[in-house]
Order: structure tokens, then sequence, then C-alpha cells
């Protein structure tokens, strides 16, 4: 087929794409309470994170590529795994990182009854502050209820999810995933990524493929607390 005719095919697929990043952020403003799903801004950044670490199958070679790619990312790590692997959150922090709950164990935070939450988010910053501090938390599978965001607060954390998600699975649309988020991808963007088990070592191909196809325009990865920090105006973000 013509070159050309490919690209007029492609065209519609990347507006598709696009779409998918503003109808997130339109639906999160209807969405009641304090989480943080992108941040209103002009600066060519976005904040890339990754969900369900630390892990010796995947967190190494994230931090490669990451180094490779001179990129900055938000680590939100759980607890059982923090406790498993204290070398990999000290290499997260020494990289240049930031650290963040994601509770106790990779499970749906929405179904733990509240004393349990409470609890897993304690001991999940207790098990996290000796390497440095932690404003942020998401819960497990993104679903959360207004009692997890009012324990939260009470503990000093706010919720973050984002408006492009993706999750390696060892199969073959894994090979997808960088090409369908970068289109998507624009300042203030918040990208989640997932590592974690055996199925989940192709984000370190995916991290890399992304962050590629994005050299090519002035965007960089960021951390969330770097990404807030570009926000106009107190606010500024959602």
């Amino acid at each position: 087929m013509d070159p050309a005719r490919l690209m007029d095919l492609a065209r519609p697929m990347d507006l598709a794409r696009q779409w998918r990043e503003g109808a997130a952020r339109a639906v999160s403003r209807a969405v009641p309470g304090d989480v943080l799903w992108y941040v209103k801004t002009a600066a060519p950044v976005f904040a890339l994170t990754f969900d369900d670490g630390p892990s010796p199958l995947s967190t190494p070679g994230l931090l490669d590529v990451l180094a490779r790619h001179r990129a900055r990312a938000t680590f939100f790590l759980v607890g059982e795994r923090v406790q498993a692997h204290p070398g990999l959150v000290a290499a997260i922090v020494a990289g240049g990182h930031e650290i963040a709950n994601h509770l106790m164990r990779d499970e749906r935070s929405v179904l733990i009854p509240d004393p349990r939450f409470r609890l897993d988010l304690a001991r999940t910053s207790e098990l996290l502050a000796p390497y440095g501090p932690v404003r942020w938390f998401r819960p497990g599978s993104g679903w959360f209820t207004p009692r997890m965001l009012r324990s939260a607060a009470e503990q000093d954390l706010r919720a973050v999810l984002g408006t492009l998600v993706a999750g390696n699975r060892d199969q073959p649309a894994d090979e997808r995933i960088a090409r369908n988020l970068a289109p998507g991808i624009r300042p203030g963007s918040i990208v989640v990524l997932h590592e974690g088990g055996p199925e989940r070592r192709g984000v370190v191909r995916t991290t890399d493929e992304l962050l590629s196809s994005l050299a090519g325009r002035p965007l960089s990865a960021v951390t969330v607390s770097d990404l807030v920090a570009q926000a106009p105006v107190p606010g500024g973000n959602r």
C-alpha cells in the first residue's frame, strides 16, 4: 500500500488515542473527591508512574531505562514488596525518583474494611519513611470511596490516579502499549504503568519504547511532585 495512504489511515487512530486522554480528563472533573488525575499546565512535562513494585524482575531494568532517557518517575510501592526488597527501594530513591504508597498488598483496596485500610496505609508509609517523604497514595485497582479519601487525608496522603493507564500481560498486545499511549500524552498527563509479577516484565521494554517515541517531542517525564509544582496557581490540578 502507498505509504501516504498508510499515514492517512493512521491519523484517525492517533486522534482516537488523543481523544481518550481528553475524555479521561473530562470524566475526572465529574468525579467527587480530592483525587489528582492530571495537572493543568503548559509546561512540557508529564508524570510517569509505576504501580505494584518493587520487583527484582522489572525494577532494575526500569531504573536503567529511566536513567538512559534522563527521565524521572514516581513508584507506587506495595508494603510487602518493600519489606522483601529494601535494596530496590533504596535504588529507586538513589536514581532521583519518588516513592509513594500503594498499600500493603496487591489487592482491591476498595474491598478492604476501613480499620485494615487505615492500618495498611499507615504501615506502608512507615516502611517507606526511612527512604524519603511520602505525599501520595494510589488505591489498588484504582477504585476508591469517600471514606478511603478521608482516611488517607488524616494521614496527610492524597490520592493519585491518572488519565492514561496500561498493564503488560506477557501477551502479543503488549507490543502495542507504547504506541497506543504516546499520542495521548500531553502536558500535565499522569501515565500509569504496572510492574510486579513475571507477566509484567515487559514493562521495561514498554517504558523504553514509550520514552523513545517521545524523544522527538518537547515532553519530559517527571515525578508526580515535580508535575504538581508546575501548576500555575493553587488548585491548578485535578
